[in-house]
Protein backbone atom coordinates (compact mmCIF):
# COMPACT_ATOMS: atom_id res chain seq x y z
CA UNK A 1 0.00 0.00 0.00
CA UNK A 2 1.37 3.77 -0.78
CA UNK A 3 0.68 6.07 2.44
CA UNK A 4 1.22 9.20 1.86
CA UNK A 5 0.70 11.58 5.30
CA UNK A 6 0.92 15.48 5.39
CA UNK A 7 2.56 16.06 2.29
CA UNK A 8 3.22 19.51 1.82
CA UNK A 9 5.08 21.32 -1.02
CA UNK A 10 5.24 24.89 -2.18
CA UNK A 11 6.95 27.16 -4.75
CA UNK A 12 8.22 30.26 -2.89
CA UNK A 13 4.95 31.61 -1.58
CA UNK A 14 2.79 29.26 -3.56
CA UNK A 15 1.43 26.50 -1.43
CA UNK A 16 0.83 24.04 -4.43
CA UNK A 17 0.02 20.40 -1.86
CA UNK A 18 -1.35 21.55 1.64
CA UNK A 19 -0.90 18.85 4.35
CA UNK A 20 -2.18 15.75 1.96
CA UNK A 21 -3.02 12.39 3.58
CA UNK A 22 -4.22 9.45 1.86
CA UNK A 23 -3.38 5.32 0.68
CA UNK A 24 -3.73 4.08 -2.35
CA UNK A 25 -3.84 -0.18 -2.66
CA UNK A 26 -2.78 -2.29 -5.63
CA UNK A 27 -5.16 -3.09 -8.38
CA UNK A 28 -6.54 -0.09 -8.76
CA UNK A 29 -6.95 3.07 -11.66
CA UNK A 30 -6.89 6.14 -10.54
CA UNK A 31 -7.02 9.49 -12.41
CA UNK A 32 -5.92 12.51 -10.87
CA UNK A 33 -7.35 15.66 -11.70
CA UNK A 34 -7.38 19.65 -11.80
CA UNK A 35 -6.83 22.72 -13.80
CA UNK A 36 -2.97 23.45 -15.48
CA UNK A 37 -1.16 24.69 -12.28
CA UNK A 38 -2.76 23.21 -10.26
CA UNK A 39 -0.35 20.59 -8.50
CA UNK A 40 -1.05 17.07 -10.58
CA UNK A 41 2.82 17.03 -12.02
CA UNK A 42 4.13 18.06 -8.85
CA UNK A 43 2.35 15.53 -7.01
CA UNK A 44 3.42 12.92 -9.22
CA UNK A 45 6.84 14.17 -9.23
CA UNK A 46 6.92 13.95 -5.46
CA UNK A 47 5.73 10.54 -5.47
CA UNK A 48 8.03 9.48 -7.71
CA UNK A 49 10.76 11.21 -5.62
CA UNK A 50 11.95 13.11 -8.47
CA UNK A 51 10.74 16.59 -6.38
CA UNK A 52 11.84 17.24 -2.93
CA UNK A 53 8.90 17.78 -0.43
CA UNK A 54 8.61 20.41 2.50
CA UNK A 55 7.22 18.02 4.80
CA UNK A 56 5.35 14.72 5.54
CA UNK A 57 5.68 11.17 4.32
CA UNK A 58 5.40 8.70 1.52
CA UNK A 59 5.64 5.04 2.43
CA UNK A 60 5.58 2.12 -0.73
CA UNK A 61 5.86 -0.50 2.17
CA UNK A 62 8.05 -2.83 -0.08
CA UNK A 63 6.73 -1.80 -3.34
CA UNK A 64 8.26 -0.73 -6.15
CA UNK A 65 6.97 2.14 -8.59
CA UNK A 66 8.07 3.85 -12.09
CA UNK A 67 7.80 7.28 -12.54
CA UNK A 68 6.72 8.02 -16.17
CA UNK A 69 6.91 11.66 -16.84
CA UNK A 70 5.37 14.28 -19.89
CA UNK A 71 8.33 14.38 -21.60
CA UNK A 72 9.56 10.89 -22.62
CA UNK A 73 11.70 11.78 -25.40
CA UNK A 74 13.97 13.04 -23.39
CA UNK A 75 16.46 11.12 -24.96
CA UNK A 76 15.17 12.54 -27.83
CA UNK A 77 18.04 11.22 -30.47
CA UNK A 78 17.35 7.66 -29.10
CA UNK A 79 14.87 5.69 -30.71
CA UNK A 80 12.32 3.60 -29.24
CA UNK A 81 14.57 0.23 -28.33
CA UNK A 82 17.22 1.80 -27.44
CA UNK A 83 15.17 4.71 -25.14
CA UNK A 84 14.01 1.90 -23.45
CA UNK A 85 17.33 -0.25 -23.09
CA UNK A 86 18.61 2.99 -21.23
CA UNK A 87 15.63 3.35 -18.59
CA UNK A 88 15.55 -0.09 -18.01
CA UNK A 89 19.46 0.10 -17.05
CA UNK A 90 18.41 3.23 -14.87
CA UNK A 91 15.87 1.18 -13.07
CA UNK A 92 18.29 -2.21 -13.06
CA UNK A 93 16.28 -4.06 -14.74
CA UNK A 94 16.69 -6.86 -17.43
CA UNK A 95 15.33 -6.24 -21.17
CA UNK A 96 13.00 -9.03 -22.47
CA UNK A 97 12.77 -9.30 -26.19
CA UNK A 98 9.61 -11.16 -26.49
CA UNK A 99 7.77 -8.75 -23.80
CA UNK A 100 9.50 -5.65 -25.76
CA UNK A 101 7.88 -7.32 -29.35
CA UNK A 102 4.77 -8.23 -28.22
CA UNK A 103 3.95 -4.60 -26.54
CA UNK A 104 5.75 -3.07 -29.86
CA UNK A 105 2.94 -4.77 -31.91
CA UNK A 106 -0.06 -4.01 -29.14
CA UNK A 107 0.70 -0.51 -29.66
CA UNK A 108 1.04 -0.43 -33.09
CA UNK A 109 4.35 0.70 -33.20
CA UNK A 110 6.20 -1.84 -35.31
CA UNK A 111 7.55 0.56 -38.19
CA UNK A 112 8.31 2.90 -35.69
CA UNK A 113 10.88 0.97 -34.25
CA UNK A 114 14.07 2.75 -36.35
CA UNK A 115 12.70 6.39 -35.84
CA UNK A 116 14.55 8.37 -33.36
CA UNK A 117 12.02 9.73 -30.85
CA UNK A 118 12.26 13.46 -31.67
CA UNK A 119 10.71 12.67 -34.98
CA UNK A 120 7.51 10.55 -33.66
CA UNK A 121 4.58 12.52 -33.91
CA UNK A 122 2.51 13.63 -30.39
CA UNK A 123 0.70 10.56 -30.18
CA UNK A 124 3.01 8.16 -30.98
CA UNK A 125 5.30 9.75 -28.29
CA UNK A 126 2.47 8.78 -25.84
CA UNK A 127 1.95 4.87 -26.74
CA UNK A 128 5.55 5.25 -26.40
CA UNK A 129 4.68 6.34 -22.54
CA UNK A 130 2.94 2.99 -22.59
CA UNK A 131 5.44 0.68 -23.69
CA UNK A 132 7.98 1.88 -21.31
CA UNK A 133 5.15 0.57 -18.51
CA UNK A 134 4.45 -2.87 -20.36
CA UNK A 135 8.38 -3.41 -20.31
CA UNK A 136 9.18 -2.42 -16.85
CA UNK A 137 8.58 -4.11 -13.40
CA UNK A 138 6.41 -1.93 -11.36
CA UNK A 139 3.77 -2.20 -8.65
CA UNK A 140 2.59 1.30 -8.78
CA UNK A 141 2.65 3.42 -12.00
CA UNK A 142 2.84 6.87 -11.95
CA UNK A 143 2.29 8.32 -15.20
CA UNK A 144 1.41 12.14 -16.30
CA UNK A 145 -1.27 12.54 -19.04
CA UNK A 146 -1.05 9.05 -21.17
CA UNK A 147 -3.87 9.93 -22.64
CA UNK A 148 -3.21 13.16 -24.34
CA UNK A 149 -2.38 13.51 -28.07
CA UNK A 150 -4.17 10.28 -28.34
CA UNK A 151 -6.37 9.32 -31.54
CA UNK A 152 -9.28 7.38 -30.48
CA UNK A 153 -7.62 4.37 -31.54
CA UNK A 154 -4.94 5.33 -29.57
CA UNK A 155 -6.74 5.72 -26.40
CA UNK A 156 -9.18 2.27 -26.71
CA UNK A 157 -5.82 0.90 -27.12
CA UNK A 158 -4.27 2.62 -23.65
CA UNK A 159 -7.54 1.94 -21.64
CA UNK A 160 -7.92 -1.71 -22.42
CA UNK A 161 -3.87 -2.38 -21.19
CA UNK A 162 -4.92 -0.14 -17.91
CA UNK A 163 -7.15 -2.18 -17.52
CA UNK A 164 -5.16 -5.32 -17.93
CA UNK A 165 -2.82 -3.74 -15.40
CA UNK A 166 -5.23 -3.54 -12.96
CA UNK A 167 -6.31 -7.04 -13.34
CA UNK A 168 -2.57 -8.18 -12.39
CA UNK A 169 -3.00 -6.36 -9.42
CA UNK A 170 -0.84 -3.32 -10.07
CA UNK A 171 -1.98 0.56 -9.91
CA UNK A 172 -1.99 3.14 -12.06
CA UNK A 173 -2.08 6.61 -10.46
CA UNK A 174 -2.17 9.26 -13.74
CA UNK A 175 -2.99 12.99 -14.63
CA UNK A 176 -5.72 14.11 -16.77
CA UNK A 177 -7.70 16.49 -18.35
CA UNK A 178 -10.12 14.10 -20.53
CA UNK A 179 -11.52 12.57 -17.76
CA UNK A 180 -14.92 12.53 -18.87
CA UNK A 181 -13.67 9.88 -21.83
CA UNK A 182 -11.71 7.41 -19.69
CA UNK A 183 -13.85 7.21 -16.25
CA UNK A 184 -15.40 4.64 -16.93
CA UNK A 185 -11.56 2.59 -16.23
CA UNK A 186 -10.99 4.46 -13.18
CA UNK A 187 -12.03 3.24 -9.49
CA UNK A 188 -11.14 6.29 -8.13
CA UNK A 189 -10.93 9.95 -9.06
CA UNK A 190 -9.10 12.97 -7.33
CA UNK A 191 -8.96 16.99 -7.88
CA UNK A 192 -6.40 19.06 -6.76
CA UNK A 193 -7.65 22.70 -5.91
CA UNK A 194 -6.04 25.34 -4.01
CA UNK A 195 -3.45 22.65 -2.88
CA UNK A 196 -5.88 19.90 -1.08
CA UNK A 197 -7.32 16.80 -2.25
CA UNK A 198 -11.25 16.47 -3.04
CA UNK A 199 -12.39 13.10 -4.12
CA UNK A 200 -15.09 12.72 -6.99
CA UNK A 201 -16.44 9.22 -5.68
Amino acid sequence: MLEIKNLRKSFSTNCVLDDISFSFSKGKIIALLGKNGSGKTTFLKCLGNIMNIDGGEIEYNGSNFIFINDKPNMFGDLTIYENLRYILSIYNQDFDSDRYQKSIKDLGLNSMQSIRLKHLSAGNIQRNKILIALNTDWEYLLIDEPFSNLDKEGSIIVKEILSNMKSQKKTVLFSTHNFIDISDICDMSFEIKDGKFYSHD
